[in-house]
């Protein structure tokens, strides 16, 4: 499955404060991430992914993803298995003076979650 997601960060948004955007995925594993940050940004502008409100994206705590017409794309191995099943894009730019849109893709191998797994089985008579 296949999940994308805008964060709209205004002008002078702190990190103490940042922009949010909440992301429902699938029960599965996150295969791969891209952030895109469009021309323009000048670099001004941060980004964090979290997720149980843990950092899971940089992996280096209080670390974030930045850029200027640059396409950020990698693999990863991140499940996502414990509901709820969502992803928080959180973003700042303290110096920008504009507005500014980054895009987030997000690539999940489907998985069957083992609550749901036997929700199909009907049990059988008791003569059968």
């Amino acid at each position: 499955m296949r999940y994308r997601a805008e964060l709209i960060i205004p002008a002078g948004t702190l990190a103490t404060s940042p922009a949010t955007e909440a992301v429902a995925l699938c029960y599965g594993t996150i295969t791969e991430v891209e952030i895109l940050f469009p021309a323009g940004q000048s670099g001004l502008t941060y980004v964090q992914i979290w997720q149980h409100e843990r950092q899971i994206l940089p992996t280096t705590p209080g670390e974030a993803f930045r850029g200027d017409d640059h396409l950020v794309t990698f693999n990863e191995r991140i499940t996502v298995h414990e509901r709820p099943l969502v992803v928080e894009l959180r973003g700042w730019a303290p110096d920008a003076m504009l507005d500014h849109t980054v895009y987030v893709a997000f690539t999940v191998l489907v998985e069957v979650a083992p609550s749901d797994a036997f929700g199909w089985f009907v049990p059988l008579p008791e003569n059968f």
